[in-house]
């Protein structure tokens, strides 16, 4: 069976189609309550993030902002993706599972948009505000979810080619929209799940150790530590640090994650010799 990540407009009735989909195909509708389960294994100020992270709103403050997209948040946003994808038979709404599961066989990625006229009509039937109100609703969550996107994935939630399928809301009413998704996902459904499930759960592990190391050595997008994991906890690391202190401590971080039975150090440095 298949995975499907859901990436919808404000107003554009993604989350009635995410809902229907999973009671249709009877997968898991993955909501607040799995990703705060599994942040609870993580660090307090992760799980501080990953309340925002949740709730799909970027926090307000610059030095707030700046904690958010933190190499090794990110790595571990990543990281709960990863963990929540293996488990198969899901529907992933929102929080750019798009981009962390780029190029994973199995996966549906989904967008559902509809005309900004039309949403606003609908928010302002839903909570019974007015035009000025409704239009503020999706100016505001649909800034918020953007700016989420790009602070950890550096990606923007327009590009299409990101996409597998796009349903427009204009066109499609809920229960109709949800069929089209479903013979999607359908169609893509023969992919082995335990090889699936093998690989997301290797990746979801990498990002954590590739978290760990990140919250004590800094890297960037143009000097990242990436790690690979085999089978039987065989790491490879890769990438660039500073300097060879660096490069021990990365490895040194590594080796001591339980799981990890063999390290191999392919990072590079980027220190000068004289």
């Amino acid at each position: 069976m298949a995975v499907v990540t859901v990436s919808r407009e404000v107003g554009s009735y993604g989350d009635e189609i995410s809902a229907l989909v999973a009671q249709k195909l009877s997968y898991e509708l993955v909501g607040h309550e799995q990703i705060q389960a599994l942040a609870q294994g993580c660090d307090a100020d992760f799980q501080k993030a990953c309340a925002a992270f949740d709730r799909e709103v970027m926090p307000s403050s610059f030095w707030e902002r700046l904690f958010f997209g933190n190499p090794a948040y990110t790595a571990l946003f990543q990281s709960l993706t990863f963990d929540l994808a293996s488990r198969g038979n899901v529907v992933l709404v929102g929080r750019g599972s798009q981009f962390a599961l780029t190029g994973i066989p199995g996966v549906l990625k989904v967008r559902i948009v509809a005309p900004k006229d039309l949403r606003i009509k609908r928010i302002q039937r839903k909570k019974g505000v007015s035009v000025e109100e409704a239009l503020a609703v999706v100016e505001r969550y649909g800034a918020q979810r953007r700016a989420l996107i790009d602070t950890v994935y550096h990606q923007e939630t327009t590009d299409w080619s990101r996409y597998d399928l796009i349903l427009n809301t204009a066109v499609f009413g809920p229960e109709d929209g949800a069929d089209v998704v479903c013979e999607a996902a359908r169609k893509i459904a023969s992919f082995d799940r335990e090889d699936r499930r093998r690989t997301l759960a290797n990746l979801a592990f990498a990002k954590r150790i590739e978290s760990a190391i990140k919250k004590q050595i800094a890297t960037s997008d143009y000097r990242d530590v990436l790690a690979k994991v085999e089978a039987g906890g065989k790491v490879t690391l890769e990438g660039f640090v500073q300097d060879k202190l660096g490069k021990g401590k990365a490895e040194e971080i590594a080796r001591e994650i339980e799981g990890v039975s063999q390290v191999v150090n392919n990072i590079r440095t980027t220190e000068l010799s004289f």
